[in-house]
């Protein structure tokens, strides 16, 4: 009788008969694992450590040991490697190897806002967690090509695609069944800030994606805490979020541009994880700020292209940013190892994978050293894969993946084959390895130099000219014509032998002699072979137009016997002297005495002012201003995605403006989350904020919000009336309420009734709108009609709290009484009026009438090009209605400040205040006034003369550049065709789909 265990073996013995694996082979025999000796070759067994005679035994799919040449085991079969060198397998962790897998296309005809939910999935399509890419994954013999003939032996692989892309799995790149390649199952969780295939609508902007990010890492970690609650209060079972449970994951963050790399660090920083970023190629240009985020990257070798300057007529078309990238990118690895960031080299990111080594050579050229581009291929690539006790050495115990050069590969060395778990695979047979290299080929009276390569076949190439070639290593035949007479030549060489025939084509023979050139000596642990490179770039932060060459220092100066402009009520004041010092203004007054080293600026004749204050702006955001999908999005955050490279932001310098609220747009009711900045060009995005600067977010009313000018499309979203958006808001504040109480319920709970129940779920959404019921962030509003600016002021004041300003709020004039009693500002606009239905009533009166009824009013631009101007703007309210002067400049300096709640530190010229100050060179209301020298917080960002000198500087650096390239041959200036990111000028209405860093700007929902 058979019982189930000598069945299952039966079954067991079938299979391995029918399937003849190594694995079932092992398992069912006894045999001992064949032993292969590798001698003879020069060993690199990690970065900086090489032994010049080894011996590699491997058992198996392992290396058993390294030996010297007296210890190999009788009955070891010897594979003779001698004049090889011989590496450890290099490894990729960043790709698709072997993913097959595609997601669902969904035909998409209008907004989707939800999705089914199946089997535990996540609410949102973007989130991927739950896939565990080891269960897709089978070996691609074709596919894996790429990698091994760069001696590539083994990668990390995920599916890209979604936000939270799911669990990599390591594998090797032999040809064998799935299960046998198997390094790390679980290996990284992959992330991006592209949603891929997803067609939930949310998000569709950057600083969506990132707030998407945030709540489920919060949700992860809420769903650790209480999944094991007691029955009966069980919370819902969620497969993403119980993958990303285990706070111990390591995490790789696809980060296609600079900005957003850093802000990658940042959320991983946030939420203390572990993690490499992909690179980009730019890190050179900011590469402290790199470091600061401890942040190990991956990165790509994808120089670019040298810009097209054939055509002299086009040159003032050419981007100064992107002639200084393509002079300094094969820099970039360099600059990292100096700077002591830890790197993994990719294949990811180059079009043509035979492009790899010819790029890593180049960086080895400008500052790499060859022992930190082994380290990038082998035991850093390791430790950021997670394999580093697997693969990454060559060391007892290890994975025998190993790859075998002919010569230095960070010269000119090739790669003659690999073996993949103790298997070898020839790149270049043995009988072609022995003839390769360089000759010296005697024809007649000619000498030519001649060199052996091989590349898919033998390729020869005289005094620099490939030849057509055919037969093999004992009967090559090729033509050439000498070099003097034009005489025609069959010739057959037999290089085993360096003999051969040379037969010209009237018949005659001619004499041939081959001999070997003397061989190049090679350091075997050379670290560092750059070139000594002169650039004729700059560098500089940021690394664009009109970038800085170090950031400015506090002045110590006084400015003498200029006309000052306080915004206080001493008004203005004529022939005074004003003190900067330590970034504030230490003194004001007449005929001052000139501290000891204090520079002294002549004032005479000239105007000084405070720095303009701009309550509404979208400069300096990469990805959308608006996340334009769901009817409330206060979760998203307006400080996460700040462009510093923006040169908008030194334009609107340049017109005096020093400080500037960046508002989300306005098509939802509840948007997103404001951020004060101060307009300190060539900082950090983290240096452009303001600090310490109250909270505010910002709401909407009107057609934007209804989407009433969307289309037909956009019919589905609640509200689709102005009824609807006060619906919408009360709604929010409730559920904010109800938040906020049940996380209050809960604290007062015993610490054993709390073990009982789940604790509340944090939700980003509803906590910044509990933070606005609780006056701990201020509401600015967008605003027309005045139907609409009577209803939210009752809201407000029915749930407790005070609006901070209204924005536009065009028909202020009709309501200013009310907008005074409730205490709220109002910020508006100078005479822009009728480009929609709702502003048909505008009037250019509006910011008179408002600031005569006792409301504190501002003039604001919601615009690029509008902003350095906001000086024109306030001096029209002194034509339009006989505005004062000084009551017209405090409409862009003090009353903006003090609607942002930074009027004790900015805003006017008053001592202990910061040095925000404008110097003009006339009255600043006049459409002639130009700024002369422009500070913030004592610092000169701006002057008009360090403007010309840098116009002047960076057009000779461009010509210069530019012949620099007309220099070169082709072969030197190939690379990748660089994709432009280009941003759009946001607005409050700017309707935009995001695609990670495929921007698109798709319209516009009629005008602000």
């Amino acid at each position: 009788m058979i019982n189930n265990n000598n069945l299952l073996l039966l079954f067991t013995l079938g299979l391995a008969g029918l399937v003849p694996s190594v694995a079932a082979k092992t398992l069912l025999t006894s045999e001992p694992l064949p032993l292969i000796a590798i001698e003879g070759a020069r060993l690199h067994l990690s970065p900086g450590n090489t032994l010049e005679k080894g011996v590699i035994l491997l058992e198996g799919n392992k290396i058993k040991s390294v030996l010297n040449a007296e210890q190999i085991p009788s009955g070891a079969t010897v594979i003779n490697m001698q004049g090889m060198d011989i590496y450890p397998g290099f490894i990729d962790p960043f790709s698709e190897y072997g993913i097959a897998f595609e997601y669902p296309k969904t035909e998409k005809t209008a907004p989707v806002y939800e999705i089914a939910r199946i089997g535990g999935n996540a609410a949102n399509g973007a989130i991927h967690s739950e896939k565990d890419w080891v269960y897709q994954f089978s070996s691609n013999k074709e596919a894996a090509q790429q990698w091994i003939q760069n001696g590539f032996t083994s990668v990390q692989s995920a599916k890209f695609d979604g936000i939270f892309r799911g669990r990599g799995v390591h594998v090797s790149l032999a040809d064998k069944i799935a299960n046998e390649l198997i390094y790390r199952a679980h290996a990284n969780h992959f992330l991006s800030f592209d949603k891929g295939s997803s067609v939930q609508d949310y998000p569709n902007s950057l600083m969506g994606a990132i707030a998407l990010i945030r709540q489920t890492l919060l949700d992860a970690n809420w769903y650790s805490n209480n999944k094991l609650i007691a029955k009966g209060n069980a919370i819902e079972f969620n497969a993403a979020l119980e993958a990303l449970s285990n706070t111990t994951h390591s995490y790789v963050f696809d980060t296609q541009d600079l900005n957003n790399q850093l802000r990658a660090a940042r959320l991983l920083q946030e939420f203390k994880l572990k993690g490499a970023l992909l690179g980009n190629g730019r890190e050179y240009s900011r590469i402290d700020e790199i470091k600061q985020t401890g942040a190990e990257l991956i990165l790509p070798l994808n120089f670019p292209a040298a810009p097209d300057v054939s055509d002299p007529d086009l040159h003032h078309h050419l981007k100064l940013a992107e002639l200084r990238h393509w002079e300094r990118a094969q820099a970039n690895p360099g600059m990292l190892t100096q700077a002591g960031i830890r790197f993994a080299l990719t294949l990811h990111g180059i079009e043509d994978k035979k492009d790899f080594w010819p790029r890593l050579q180049k960086a080895v050229k400008s500052g790499l050293s060859e022992k930190d581009a082994l380290a990038a291929l082998t035991t850093d690539a390791a430790a950021i894969a997670g394999v580093a006790d697997l693969a990454g050495k060559i060391e007892a115990g290890f994975i025998a993946d190993l790859a075998v050069y002919q010569g230095n590969p960070f010269k000119d060395g090739k790669l003659v084959s690999v073996f993949l778990q103790g298997q070898e695979k020839v790149i270049i047979p043995a009988e072609i390895r022995a003839i390769m290299g360089h000759y010296q080929l005697t024809v007649a009276d000619s000498q030519l130099p001649l060199d052996i390569t091989y590349q898919e076949g033998i390729k020869l190439t005289l005094d620099g000219k490939p030849l057509e070639v055919q037969g093999g290593v004992d009967a090559l035949l090729t033509r050439i014509t000498l070099p003097a007479g034009d005489k025609k030549v069959r010739l057959k060489l037999d290089m085993s032998r360096l003999s051969g025939r040379a037969l010209a084509d009237d018949g005659s023979e001619l004499t041939l002699a081959i001999s070997k050139a003397a061989p190049v000596t090679i350091a075997s642990n050379a670290t560092n072979n750059a070139e000594t490179i002169a650039y004729v770039g700059a560098l500089t932060s940021p690394n664009v137009a009109f970038g800085r060459n170090s950031l400015p220092i506090n002045d110590k100066v006084i400015i003498q016997g200029a006309t000052v402009w306080t915004s206080e009520d001493d008004g203005v004041l004529p022939n005074t002297d004003v003190i900067i010092s330590k970034g504030k203004i230490l003194q004001i007054g007449q005929q001052l005495m000139t501290p000891p080293g204090y520079t002294q600026i002549d004032g005479r004749g000239k105007h000084l002012t405070a720095g303009i204050v701009d309550e509404h702006s979208h400069i300096a955001l990469n990805g959308g201003t608006n996340e334009d999908t769901d009817a409330v999005t206060s979760e998203v955050r307006i400080g996460d995605i700040l462009n510093p490279e923006d040169v908008s932001l030194y334009r609107s310098l340049a017109g005096g403006v020093t400080t500037a609220q960046l508002l989300h747009g306005s098509a939802n009711p509840i948007g997103g989350q404001s951020q004060l900045i101060k307009l300190r060009w060539g900082e950090s995005a983290e240096g452009l904020k303001y600090q310490d600067a109250p909270r505010s977010i910002k709401f909407a009313l009107g057609e934007n919000v209804k989407q009433a000018n969307w289309g037909d499309k956009f019919t589905i979203r609640f509200p689709q009336s102005r009824m609807g958006v006060e619906a919408v808001m009360a709604d929010a504040f409730d559920a904010a309420r109800d938040y906020r109480q049940a996380f209050e319920q809960y604290s007062k709970l015993s610490i054993n009734e709390q073990r009982q129940q789940p604790q509340p779920r944090p939700d980003l959404r509803l906590e910044a709108i509990a933070e606005v019921l609780e006056s701990q962030r201020d509401v600015h509003i967008h605003s027309y009609v005045q139907s609409e600016i009577l209803m939210f002021m009752r809201l407000a004041e029915a749930y407790g709290f005070k609006v901070k300003a209204f924005t536009h709020v065009l028909e202020g004039y009709k309501v200013a009484k009310e907008l005074a009693a409730h205490g709220a500002g109002a910020s508006t606009f100078s005479d822009w009026w009728a480009y929609k239905f709702e502003v048909y009533d505008a009037i250019v009166q509006n910011a008179c009438l408002m600031q005569k009824a006792g409301v504190l009013t501002s003039l604001n631009s919601d615009s690029f090009e509008m902003q350095r101007r906001l000086n024109q703007e306030a001096a029209k309210s002194m034509m339009y209605c006989d505005m004062s002067a000084e009551d017209a400049w405090k409409m862009i300096t003090i009353n903006p400040a003090k609607q942002l709640g930074i009027d004790k530190d900015t805003g006017s010229v008053k001592e202990g205040k910061a040095a925000d100050l404008v110097l003009w060179d006339s009255n600043p209301l006049s459409v002639y006034a130009r700024t002369e020298m422009v500070w913030v917080d004592g610092k000169r960002f701006y002057s008009k003369e360090e403007d010309s000198a840098i116009r002047q500087t960076q057009a000779e650096e461009k010509r210069a550049l530019v012949q620099k390239i007309l220099t070169l041959d082709d072969s030197e200036k190939a690379g990748e065709t660089p994709t432009e990111v280009v941003e759009p000028e946001w607005h409050c209405d700017t309707h935009y789909i995001f695609a990670g860093q495929n921007h698109s700007n798709q319209h516009q929902h009629g005008a602000h």
